[in-house]
C-alpha cells in the first residue's frame, strides 16, 4: 500500500531549547489552560503544519503514541491509589486520548473523523494502515500525529519501550498529511501488511538501494542507529529524510519481528 505526503511537521526536545506552553502562548494565540504536557506537545505540531499547508475541514485525524499520556497518569497514581484522594475532573479528562484528538483537531480546524490509537507493537505503522483503509473507502485525506512524552523518571518508560538504560528518550511530536492521490505530494511512503524475520530482512536490506535506517531496538542488524529513542522515533525519520530529499528504508522490531517503511522522494 501506498500514501503520498504532502505537508509535514516536526518538534523534537533535544532539538528545539523551547518551552512548549510558552510558544503556543505566544507565537499562536492558543490558551494552554487546562491542557498537560501531552496535549500541549500535539497541539504545538497542529499548529505547526497548519503553518505550512491549507488543511481541509474533512481530513480524517489519527493520533498515535507509544506509551500515551504517562504525565497525567503518574501524577493520578500518586493523589489517587497513594494517596486516597479523589480524581480531579480535568486530569481525568486529558487521561483519555479523545482529548487530546479534540484538542489537535480544534488547532487544526477539522471536523471529520478523529481517533486517537495505540498498538501494543509497531503502533505508527498499523496507524498508518489504519488511516490507509479509511481513506480507500472515504476519499479525504489523512493527518497522522505521533506524539511521545518524555517525564523526569524516564526509566519506567525506557522498560515500557524496550531499551536500555543508556539509550536517550526524548520528546517528539511529528505530523504528516497523506492522501491516496500522488497529485501535490512530495514523497511516497510504502508499506505492506507483514512482518518479515531477520533473515529476510537482511536480504531485503541488501536486495534495495534504498539508505536503511533502523530502530536502536534492531540490534541484530548491525547498523547506524539514532543516539536517540521514542516509540514513534519513524515518523520522525521520515520528516527528517524528507527534509534532507533523500529515499530510505526505515526498520523497526519488536523481538523478532520487523517491519519496514520505505520513503520515496517525489522530483
Amino acid at each position: 500500500m501506498k500514501l503520498y505526503i504532502n505537508a509535514i511537521s516536526s518538534y523534537r526536545s533535544d532539538l528545539e531549547d523551547i518551552d512548549v506552553k510558552k510558544e503556543l502562548k505566544q507565537k499562536y494565540k492558543h490558551d494552554p489552560r487546562r491542557q498537560d504536557s501531552f496535549i500541549h506537545l500535539g497541539v504545538l505540531g497542529a499548529y505547526r503544519l497548519k503553518d505550512k499547508y491549507s488543511i481541509n475541514t474533512l481530513d480524517e485525524l489519527y493520533v498515535t503514541t507509544g506509551i500515551g499520556n504517562v504525565n497525567v497518569l503518574e501524577k493520578i497514581y500518586q493523589y489517587v491509589i497513594k494517596d486516597g484522594n479523589s480524581i480531579k475532573p480535568y486530569d481525568f479528562l486529558n487521561m483519555l486520548g479523545n482529548t487530546t484528538s479534540y484538542y489537535i483537531a480544534k488547532a487544526l480546524g477539522t471536523k471529520g473523523k478523529a481517533l486517537f490509537q495505540i498498538s501494543d507493537n509497531f503502533t505508527y505503522i498499523n496507524t498508518l494502515m489504519s488511516a490507509f483503509s479509511s481513506i480507500k473507502l472515504s476519499g479525504n485525506n489523512a493527518i497522522i500525529s505521533s506524539c511521545d512524552l518524555v517525564t523526569e523518571s524516564d526509566r519506567v518508560i525506557k522498560r515500557v519501550l524496550g531499551v536500555d538504560e543508556t539509550t536517550k528518550v526524548v520528546s517528539s511530536v511529528n505530523y504528516q498529511r497523506v492522501s491516496l492521490e500522488k497529485k501535490d505530494a512530495f514523497a511516497e511512503l510504502e508499506l505492506e501488511n507483514k512482518t518479515y524475520t531477520l533473515d529476510e530482512i537482511k536480504t531485503i536490506i541488501q536486495e534495495s538501494k534504498l539508505k536503511t535506517i533502523a530502530s536502536p531496538r534492531c540490534k541484530e542488524l548491525n547498523l547506524k542507529c539514532s543516539d536517540v529513542f521514542f516509540e514513534t522515533i519513524a515518523s520522525s525519520t521520515i520528516n527528517e529524510y524528507i527534509e534532507k530529499n533523500q529515499n530510505m528504508i526505515f526498520c523497526d522490531c519488536i523481538g523478532e519481528k520487523y517491519k519496514i517503511i520505505k520513503l520515496r522522494i517525489l522530483n
